[in-house]
């Protein structure tokens, strides 16, 4: 071998050799330096009870049907980035947990399932704090719009079934919990239990 092949060779071995390993979901990686040594990389960043690709901002909505509230905890997708994000390349969500999509005025929303691999049921919620309209068992990885004729201002999304199963339907009243109060209206904050008296 010529020496200036070898030269490349080696050069290429102790940058392989140096390369992070693949985030492992603990924001730690480990490294093999040029000597064979292992070495653990932390990300200063990462956070222990957020899993990645999860958003740590959360609260519930609560959907109030005739036989009672329901609770929902949810993540939030609050800034253009969590929003645009959404719920892709998820693998699973469980069945009484969604995200809700919360955006600065109410207006026709439109979603759409590229990246998305999990079904959802989009449960479109008006400023006043009804349920605007659903979009049921939504398919996963496709480019379709989906929205509804009415107004809304926040989206959850659940598990595709959730609605149908739990009799979620449009004009019940909806609130919500440990959601920024400068985000939403009065109307859709829940009351804070008061002392017993």
């Amino acid at each position: 071998m010529h020496r200036a092949g070898r030269t490349l060779l080696l050069i290429a071995f102790a940058v392989a050799c140096a390369a992070p390993a693949p985030d492992d979901g603990t924001g730690a990686t480990t490294a093999t330096t040029a000597k064979g040594e292992r070495r653990s990389q932390i990300d200063p960043t990462a956070s222990e009870a957020t899993p990645p690709g999860y958003f740590e901002r959360r609260g519930v909505v609560l959907v109030h049907t005739p036989s009672g509230p329901l609770r929902f905890p949810v993540e939030l997708a609050l800034s253009d980035g969590e929003r645009q994000r959404g719920l892709m390349f998820r693998e699973r969500l469980d069945d009484d947990a969604g995200m809700l999509f919360v955006f600065e005025r109410e207006k026709i929303q439109s979603f759409w399932m590229k990246n998305t691999r999990l079904p959802l049921d989009m449960i479109f919620i008006s400023d006043d704090g009804t349920i605007a309209g659903i979009v049921e068992n939504a398919e996963p990885s496709t480019t379709a719009s989906r929205r509804v004729a009415r107004p809304s201002r926040y989206v959850l999304e659940l598990i595709a079934g959730s609605a149908r199963a739990r009799g979620l339907a449009a004009g019940q009243r909806v609130s919500f919990e440990g959601v920024p109060r400068e985000l939403v209206g009065p109307a859709l904050l829940s009351p804070t239990p008061g002392p017993a008296p």
